[in-house]
């Protein structure tokens, strides 16, 4: 399904009046994104307002001017990182109408080319003794949560990730998360991040055709705080070619969590640019208590509205607390069950066989911390064979049953092709990502599904339709 041609432009999308412009919309604020870029031509325009920040292991930290080096070709490991920045700076493209242009292509971007915690925390500290000089405001953090240890629920205090983003939040930045692309994740980010979720647009501002996102987790993490705090598009977001292999298409497209926390922060220092008056925790209020609410949708968490939010500005208006109320099946209860759980795991006090037993419990929450967190991958074919039980007979809206799936696609044998080309008739987003990932781990021949957080299913079987014909001819 190409939408390059009928997709709005992003700005219009979150409601800005008017097109961004390039020399003014977001000047003189500095962005830590932490994700790599390389040189690239798409960058060039930005002279030295862009840097890259390495930290060795010796944690001798370097920054480097990337438009004083030699370009490079694109390539697969950087193209998460052009396509984030892309989003907050590229150049105009007046392809329609209407004009695309990055949110904030006057602003500084602090590259901080780093995943691992120590380094992070390093990298940090260094970057914010230039906080005057760059005008650091915000960081955004693009490394979901739950990922190193997929399931665990404990206190976001002992995530090494949070923690070494402290000295950010001390220095008072803004630290803008993405919330993830799976409701297989558990533990979300806490409540001193300005978490961001996503719903499907379906590339329209028009608030008829927004529709919530299956991929999106929600709901309260070990600390008991309800996560993400706000949505912002998802899918189909243009920025300028950005693949490794040369193509006439004038635009790629970015999405899920990363691409939606790069939108409000873009949104973010925008604002903080066009009104220097402004600071961080009332724009953050204003935006969070004007959202506004998807109308088919159950999540209690409001979607970006750019131009609600600076209408109340404009006119004074501080705003009640909008919210909705928060009902969910979770309870604490559920929540210390899941945290004692992991607890119990990784002390090692409990057994594979008792693990099985708290599958009784009724909290998804919990589920999940057994199945991603304790058994993880099955130990032999019976095994395996209950992991598909399971599978089947889950249900999909709490992640559950994905989390069987995820453990099932660790070790998948190639002799499993049959089960998991059945998937595909599910037409799932995240099932027909697992797929993908099955068959570039066992049949690097078979054509490539190629991936965008669009939960369309029409668009998931075209996008399919040629993994299926190889698999009738074979």
């Amino acid at each position: 399904m190409d939408k390059e041609q009928v997709v709005e432009p992003i700005w219009m999308r979150l409601g800005f009046p008017e097109a961004p412009d390039l020399m003014e919309s977001g000047k003189g604020i500095g962005i830590v994104i932490l994700d790599d870029i390389i040189p690239h031509e798409l960058v060039q325009h930005l002279g030295d307002r862009l840097m890259r920040v390495k930290v060795a292991e010796d944690f001798r930290v370097t920054c480097e001017n990337i438009n004083r080096m030699e370009p490079q070709p694109m390539n697969a490991a950087v193209k998460h990182g052009m396509m984030t920045l892309q989003l907050l700076s590229h150049m105009p493209n007046q392809l329609t109408r209407h004009s695309h242009i990055g949110l904030v292509p006057a602003a500084t971007f602090i590259m901080l080319a780093e995943y691992e915690p120590e380094k992070i925390e390093a990298g940090l500290k260094w970057i914010l003794e230039k906080q005057e000089k760059w005008n650091i405001q915000i960081l955004l953090n693009l490394l979901v949560p739950n990922t190193r240890e997929m399931g665990t629920m404990k206190p976001t205090s002992k995530d090494l990730l949070v923690l070494a983003m402290q000295p950010a939040l001390q220095a008072g930045l803004l630290v803008i998360a993405a919330n993830g692309n799976t409701r297989v994740h558990n533990n979300l980010h806490p409540a001193d991040f300005l978490v961001v979720g996503g719903y499907d647009d379906n590339g329209y501002s028009n608030p008829s055709l927004h529709n919530a996102h299956p991929a999106v987790p929600w709901g309260l993490n070990a600390d008991g705080d309800l996560r993400p705090d706000i949505l912002a598009p998802f899918s189909f977001l243009p920025v300028p070619y950005c693949e490794e292999n040369a193509s006439n298409r004038i635009f790629s497209y970015f999405g899920g969590s990363c691409g939606a926390a790069s939108l409000v922060a873009g949104v973010c220092a925008h604002l903080l640019s066009k009104y220097p008056e402004m600071d961080i925790p009332y724009m953050k209020r204003l935006l969070l208590q004007h959202g506004e609410y998807l109308h088919n949708g159950d999540i209690p968490v409001p979607k970006l509205n750019v131009a609600k939010a600076v209408e109340q500005y404009l006119n004074g208006i501080e705003g009640a607390d909008s919210s909705k109320p928060f009902t969910s099946n979770e309870t604490m209860d559920a929540i210390m069950r899941a945290t004692s759980l992991t607890e119990w795991i990784e002390r090692d006090k409990i057994t594979r066989e008792e693990l099985w037993k708290h599958l009784d419990d009724e909290s998804p929450v919990v589920h999940k911390t057994v199945i991603c967190y304790g058994l993880r991958t099955p130990k032999n074919e019976m095994e395996r064979k209950k992991y598909w039980d399971h599978f089947h007979e889950g249900n999909g809206e709490s992640g559950v049953r994905l989390a069987w799936l995820y453990q099932l696609l660790m070790d998948a044998p190639p002799g499993e092709l049959n089960l998991w080309m059945e998937l595909l008739n599910e037409k799932d987003l995240e099932i027909t990502l697992c797929v993908k990932i099955y068959l570039e781990m066992n049949f690097r021949e078979a054509p490539e599904i190629p991936y965008l957080p669009d939960p369309d299913p029409e668009y998931i079987s075209m996008a399919t339709e040629p993994v299926r014909e190889w698999y009738v001819k074979n």
